[in-house]
């Protein structure tokens, strides 16, 4: 995780975001989940906005983010991410597969 603490404000709210959608990929939020992507935000945060948003982005769903503007260089990083935020609850709904397989196509 010291990795990235190192990414610059907009890329870490986008792997906040990327959590968020990975949380609600299936439309069921679960509470490992949830949990998950408090995590991290609460890992990321450089103030109480950051994981505010992201409690934000639980209840509500988050906006749409655009794969294709996840730094090349941090894409592993995202897309570890993202599978480590749908296998939290300890399965992997077919929503949240077809998600992952879309994400490892653009991410790739």
């Amino acid at each position: 995780m010291d990795d990235v603490k190192k990414l610059d404000t907009t890329t870490r709210r986008r792997l906040i975001q990327l959590a968020c959608v990975a949380a609600w990929s299936d439309m069921d939020l679960a509470e490992a989940e949830r949990d998950s992507v408090l995590t991290l935000a609460l890992d990321l945060a450089h103030d109480e906005a950051d994981v505010a948003l992201a409690k934000r982005w639980l209840r509500q769903g988050p906006p749409d983010l655009d794969p294709y503007d996840i730094p090349r260089e941090h894409r592993q990083l995202f897309l570890d991410t993202f599978v480590r935020v749908v296998q939290a609850d300890g399965r992997i709904d077919p929503e949240e597969s077809e998600a992952l397989r879309l994400i490892r196509e653009l991410v790739g």
